[in-house]
């Protein structure tokens, strides 16, 4: 009887062996590391006179109302993927005692030429219409600043600034049009 019980006992631990492989097959875990690299989007405003020389850092001095200044300002893609591009001109006019003109007080004088073709203006951004490729760029937003003949004196030795902010979101899954994109910077 008593090798009855222990046979028994055996083949029962034999069981639990076996089940006990199998339960650890069940339980297996094992560990893999994923690498994703994301895309970049870059870009490079530029500035440029009419003889395609970069746009002085100093600007222009002795212009007169009645006068056009060269100025191109596009954009180039320098990152890895395609990218939706905006940009934003603001006029910023300083009188010559020091103070500055208020908004809205003089930009009627100064007139940038935007290329209306390619470029669509929303809430004071003007949104290039096409995706640009990496190693794109853009058609040009303005080759020309126009000062008005009908500045007054008061216009006499102030300093001129139109400064250009230039923003990119990719395109991949981000709406089927430039005006359509989504996480564009916060202003």
């Amino acid at each position: 009887m008593k090798k009855k019980i222990a046979v028994l006992a055996l083949v029962l631990a034999a069981f639990s062996f076996a089940g006990y492989g199998t339960l650890a097959y069940f339980t297996a875990s094992g560990k893999a590391e994923n690498v994703i690299t994301a895309g970049n989007v870059k870009i490079e405003l530029c500035e440029e006179t009419a003889d395609g020389e970069p746009f002085p850092e100093d600007g222009m001095a002795g212009i007169m109302p009645g006068e056009t200044v060269g100025k191109i300002v596009y954009v180039k893609n320098t990152g890895a993927n395609t990218a939706w591009i905006r940009v934003k001109p603001v006029k910023d006019l300083t009188f010559s005692d020091g103070t500055k003109a208020e908004a809205g007080s003089f930009e009627q004088y100064i007139d940038l030429n935007f290329n209306q073709k390619d470029w669509t203006e929303k809430d004071g951004w003007y949104y290039y219409q096409n995706p640009v490729d990496a190693g794109a760029q853009t058609e040009k937003l303005f080759t020309e600043v126009a000062f008005s003949t009908r500045m007054g004196n008061i216009y006499k030795n102030s300093t001129v600034h139109i400064t250009v902010d230039a923003q990119a979101v990719q395109t991949a899954n981000n709406g089927s049009s430039v005006l359509e994109a989504a996480g564009w910077p916060a202003e």
